[in-house]
Protein backbone atom coordinates (compact mmCIF):
# COMPACT_ATOMS: atom_id res chain seq x y z
CA UNK A 1 0.00 0.00 0.00
CA UNK A 2 1.48 3.28 -1.05
CA UNK A 3 -0.08 6.55 0.54
CA UNK A 4 1.34 10.22 -0.88
CA UNK A 5 2.28 12.11 2.25
CA UNK A 6 1.72 15.69 0.50
CA UNK A 7 -2.00 15.05 0.55
CA UNK A 8 -2.49 12.58 3.39
CA UNK A 9 0.25 14.03 6.11
CA UNK A 10 1.36 18.00 4.72
CA UNK A 11 -2.57 19.28 3.68
CA UNK A 12 -1.95 21.35 0.27
CA UNK A 13 -1.93 24.58 1.90
CA UNK A 14 0.04 23.93 4.29
CA UNK A 15 3.81 23.90 3.47
CA UNK A 16 3.07 25.75 -0.13
CA UNK A 17 5.84 24.51 -3.11
CA UNK A 18 7.73 23.08 0.10
CA UNK A 19 5.20 19.70 0.39
CA UNK A 20 7.68 16.28 0.44
CA UNK A 21 8.00 14.03 -2.09
CA UNK A 22 8.45 10.97 0.02
CA UNK A 23 5.50 7.80 -0.10
CA UNK A 24 4.46 5.98 2.88
CA UNK A 25 5.02 2.20 2.44
CA UNK A 26 2.88 0.39 5.07
CA UNK A 27 3.07 -3.58 5.16
CA UNK A 28 1.37 -6.24 7.13
CA UNK A 29 3.72 -8.66 7.67
CA UNK A 30 3.95 -10.72 4.11
CA UNK A 31 6.67 -11.90 2.22
CA UNK A 32 6.87 -8.51 0.92
CA UNK A 33 7.81 -6.50 4.60
CA UNK A 34 10.24 -9.90 4.99
CA UNK A 35 11.54 -8.76 2.11
CA UNK A 36 12.06 -5.47 2.81
CA UNK A 37 13.57 -6.19 6.19
CA UNK A 38 15.87 -8.87 4.69
CA UNK A 39 17.28 -6.20 2.52
CA UNK A 40 17.43 -3.65 5.32
CA UNK A 41 19.30 -6.35 7.38
CA UNK A 42 22.03 -7.01 4.86
CA UNK A 43 25.40 -4.85 5.19
CA UNK A 44 26.22 -4.32 1.76
CA UNK A 45 22.91 -3.08 0.67
CA UNK A 46 22.59 -0.74 3.93
CA UNK A 47 26.03 0.42 2.72
CA UNK A 48 24.97 1.40 -0.96
CA UNK A 49 21.75 3.30 0.73
CA UNK A 50 23.80 5.23 3.46
CA UNK A 51 26.71 6.08 0.30
CA UNK A 52 23.61 6.91 -2.19
CA UNK A 53 21.85 9.38 0.64
CA UNK A 54 24.75 11.27 -0.40
CA UNK A 55 25.15 11.41 -4.17
CA UNK A 56 23.81 9.70 -6.64
CA UNK A 57 26.25 7.22 -8.20
CA UNK A 58 26.46 4.38 -11.19
CA UNK A 59 27.41 0.87 -9.80
CA UNK A 60 30.86 0.72 -11.03
CA UNK A 61 31.46 4.13 -8.28
CA UNK A 62 29.46 2.35 -5.96
CA UNK A 63 31.44 -1.22 -6.09
CA UNK A 64 34.94 0.76 -6.01
CA UNK A 65 34.00 3.24 -3.14
CA UNK A 66 32.38 0.16 -1.06
CA UNK A 67 35.41 -2.30 -1.67
CA UNK A 68 32.57 -4.73 -3.37
CA UNK A 69 32.78 -7.23 -6.42
CA UNK A 70 30.33 -5.78 -8.99
CA UNK A 71 28.31 -9.09 -9.15
CA UNK A 72 27.75 -8.77 -5.54
CA UNK A 73 26.43 -5.07 -6.08
CA UNK A 74 24.45 -5.77 -8.80
CA UNK A 75 22.50 -8.52 -6.65
CA UNK A 76 21.99 -5.57 -3.93
CA UNK A 77 21.79 -2.93 -6.29
CA UNK A 78 18.24 -5.29 -8.02
CA UNK A 79 16.97 -6.16 -4.44
CA UNK A 80 17.17 -2.25 -3.63
CA UNK A 81 15.40 -1.45 -6.94
CA UNK A 82 12.71 -3.95 -6.27
CA UNK A 83 11.52 -2.97 -2.97
CA UNK A 84 11.86 0.65 -4.42
CA UNK A 85 14.12 1.79 -2.10
CA UNK A 86 16.57 2.84 -4.92
CA UNK A 87 15.83 4.29 -8.31
CA UNK A 88 17.55 4.86 -11.75
CA UNK A 89 18.02 8.43 -11.40
CA UNK A 90 19.51 8.66 -15.02
CA UNK A 91 20.92 6.65 -17.90
CA UNK A 92 24.52 7.34 -19.73
CA UNK A 93 26.61 5.41 -22.33
CA UNK A 94 29.94 4.90 -21.89
CA UNK A 95 32.67 5.25 -24.95
CA UNK A 96 32.36 1.54 -25.70
CA UNK A 97 28.65 2.47 -25.73
CA UNK A 98 27.26 0.27 -22.88
CA UNK A 99 24.70 1.62 -20.74
CA UNK A 100 25.62 2.80 -17.30
CA UNK A 101 22.98 3.29 -14.77
CA UNK A 102 23.25 6.18 -12.57
CA UNK A 103 20.93 5.18 -9.05
CA UNK A 104 19.75 7.14 -6.62
CA UNK A 105 18.16 6.45 -2.74
CA UNK A 106 14.20 6.72 -2.98
CA UNK A 107 12.92 8.65 0.48
CA UNK A 108 10.27 6.32 2.02
CA UNK A 109 8.66 5.96 5.51
CA UNK A 110 8.13 2.34 6.43
CA UNK A 111 5.75 0.99 8.77
CA UNK A 112 5.16 -2.83 9.43
CA UNK A 113 1.94 -3.54 10.81
CA UNK A 114 2.16 -7.11 12.47
CA UNK A 115 -1.02 -8.91 12.66
CA UNK A 116 -3.34 -7.79 9.98
CA UNK A 117 -3.66 -8.35 6.16
CA UNK A 118 -5.76 -5.26 5.33
CA UNK A 119 -4.58 -2.81 8.34
CA UNK A 120 -6.65 0.18 9.35
CA UNK A 121 -4.12 2.74 8.68
CA UNK A 122 -6.46 6.13 9.62
CA UNK A 123 -4.72 5.77 12.88
CA UNK A 124 -1.24 6.30 11.12
CA UNK A 125 -2.45 9.38 9.39
CA UNK A 126 -4.25 10.38 12.90
CA UNK A 127 -0.59 10.34 14.19
CA UNK A 128 1.01 11.92 11.68
CA UNK A 129 -1.30 14.54 11.46
CA UNK A 130 -1.01 15.21 15.62
CA UNK A 131 2.96 15.21 14.86
CA UNK A 132 2.90 18.11 11.88
CA UNK A 133 0.46 19.84 14.49
CA UNK A 134 3.06 19.55 17.37
CA UNK A 135 6.20 20.50 15.33
CA UNK A 136 4.15 23.77 13.81
CA UNK A 137 3.03 25.08 17.78
CA UNK A 138 5.19 28.28 18.39
CA UNK A 139 6.62 28.11 15.16
CA UNK A 140 6.78 31.79 13.84
CA UNK A 141 4.91 32.35 10.46
CA UNK A 142 6.76 34.53 8.23
CA UNK A 143 4.75 38.13 7.89
CA UNK A 144 2.83 37.64 11.60
CA UNK A 145 3.55 39.75 14.14
CA UNK A 146 4.82 37.95 17.75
Amino acid sequence: MLYDLKKELMGDKLMGDKLPEEKLLILPLSEDSRKIARILSNETSTRVLKLLEKRYMSAGDIAEELDVRLNTLKYNLDSLLEVGLIRVRQVKWSRKGREIKVYEAVEKVIILLPGKKNPDVSFIFTVFRQLRQESFEGAKIPGEWA
